[in-house]
C-alpha cells in the first residue's frame, strides 16, 4: 500500500513543495528529485549532490490519514 509524502525542497532560497504516493520514504526522494528536476530544469545529478544530507536543506515528511498523530520526519541531515 503506497503513503502520501510531503517533500519541502530549499534551492537557492526558494522553497519548493511536492506531493508523491511511494512506498517508503526512500522512493519518495528520488520522486522528488525527479519532480524538481523538471521544475528547475536541472539534471537530476545536480540536485542528488545538492541534496546528499550534509545539509539541512530538505525535509521529508509521511502525511498520515489521522491527522491529530504527528508526521514521520526524514530530514536532510541526519
Amino acid at each position: 500500500m503506497s503513503k502520501l509524502f510531503k517533500g519541502t525542497f530549499n534551492w537557492a532560497g526558494e522553497t519548493y513543495e511536492m506531493y508523491t504516493h511511494c512506498h517508503a520514504a526512500s522512493g519518495a526522494y528520488y520522486n522528488f528529485i525527479a519532480q524538481l528536476s523538471r521544475k528547475l530544469e536541472l539534471g537530476k545529478s545536480t540536485l542528488l549532490f545538492r541534496f546528499n544530507g550534509s545539509r539541512d536543506n530538505y525535509l521529508i515528511e509521511e502525511i498520515k490519514e489521522d491527522e491529530n498523530r504527528d508526521s514521520e520526519k526524514i530530514s536532510g541531515k541526519e
